[in-house]
C-alpha cells in the first residue's frame, strides 16, 4: 500500500488490488494522472472531490482516511472508499458482473487463499473471470489487453 497526503487528507493506494478501468483517471485528471510522479497529487483538488472519485473506485484500489487535522466534514468522508467503511456498515456482499470484465464485490468480503488464509479484505474487490490475469485471484485489467469478451448477455440477465 502506498500513502499519498496533506493536512486534510490521505489517500491509500493498494496497487495489487487495481482492475485498471482508468475512473479515477477520468474523474480527477488533474489528481489522479499517468503522467505525473507520484500519480497522485492530494493537492491538485479539493479533498471533497477526491473523496468523491475514491468512492467511485470499482476495484477498491483507492481508499481514503483523515487525518486529525483534516476540515473535512467526517459526513462527506464516510462513503465506501473510507478506510473504516466495513467496520461502520452492515456486512450485506453483492457480486456484480461487470460486460467483459472482472466480477465486483461490493461490501464487506474476505478472500480466502489455498492455504485456508485470508489473502485480501476489503468493501470493493475486483475478481478475475477471465482467467488472464498476472495477480489471480484479482482482475488487473488484463482482459482489456487481450481483447476478451465473451458476453453475449443472455447468461447475464437477472432471474426476475
Amino acid at each position: 500500500m502506498k500513502e499519498y497526503k496533506n493536512d486534510h487528507l490521505i489517500v491509500h493506494w493498494f496497487p495489487e488490488l487495481c482492475a485498471h478501468p482508468g475512473t479515477c483517471l477520468r474523474l480527477l485528471p488533474e489528481v489522479f494522472s499517468l503522467k505525473q510522479r507520484p500519480w497522485v497529487n492530494v493537492n491538485a483538488a479539493e479533498p471533497e472531490k477526491i473523496i468523491d472519485a475514491i468512492d467511485q473506485c470499482p476495484s477498491g484500489a483507492l481508499r481514503y482516511s483523515l487525518p486529525e487535522s483534516s476540515k473535512v466534514d467526517k459526513q462527506i468522508a464516510n462513503g465506501v472508499g473510507n478506510m473504516n467503511f466495513e467496520k461502520s456498515n452492515p456486512p450485506i456482499v453483492k457480486i456484480r458482473v461487470i460486460p467483459n470484465g472482472p466480477l465486483l464485490t461490493e461490501g464487506p468480503a474476505v478472500v480466502i487463499g489455498l492455504d485456508g488464509k485470508p489473502m485480501k479484505e476489503g468493501s470493493r474487490l475486483a475478481l478475475c473471470r477471465c482467467g488472464l490475469t498476472g495477480n489471480r485471484p484479482f482482475c488487473d485489467g488484463a482482459h482489456s489487453k487481450q481483447g476478451w469478451k465473451p458476453d453475449d448477455g443472455d447468461d447475464l440477465k437477472s432471474c426476475e
